[in-house]
């Protein structure tokens, strides 16, 4: 008897940080899974020049999946991220959602909220979070 594929999304940005989402998900996650690498374009981002960026992203990451032996659909969604990551989710029964943190201080978090937060708080299946550090940021270091 053969189980059935588990599913999972790996919600991306197209940042660095997206890139070690993708690199998690296929090393601890998708041995025998689906992966669906899901980018959410905000309303305000234009049609001009967003098709040839999403192909060339998705391409890179189908690079970095070509190792492991993972089925991989990539696909845009329109909206508010965390509602349409929810949604997609829904709707095609996913059995984990992968997604990263840019680790926000919790008073951005409280007056705005987080993507990664409310997906976590509303999702009908597990949701594992990936803190990435903000390089950009001085630790102390010269």
């Amino acid at each position: 008897m053969e189980l059935p594929l588990k599913k999972i999304i790996c919600a991306v940005d197209f940042s660095a940080a997206s890139d070690a989402v993708v690199r998690y998900a296929a090393a601890m996650h998708c041995a025998g899974a689906e992966l669906m690498v899901l980018y959410v374009a905000h309303g305000a981002e234009s049609e001009d020049g967003m098709l040839r960026k999403h192909l060339h992203e998705f391409s890179r990451y189908s690079d970095m999946l070509s190792g492991n032996k993972v089925r991989a659909l990539f696909t845009v969604q329109h909206g508010e991220p965390a509602a349409a990551i929810l949604n997609y989710a829904r709707e095609h029964h996913a059995d984990m959602i992968i997604l990263g943190s840019h680790g926000n201080t919790a008073i951005a978090r409280l007056l705005m909220g987080s993507t990664a937060e409310s997906v976590m708080r509303q999702a009908l299946c597990p949701v594992v979070i990936l803190k990435t550090p903000d390089n950009n940021k001085d630790h102390g270091t010269t």
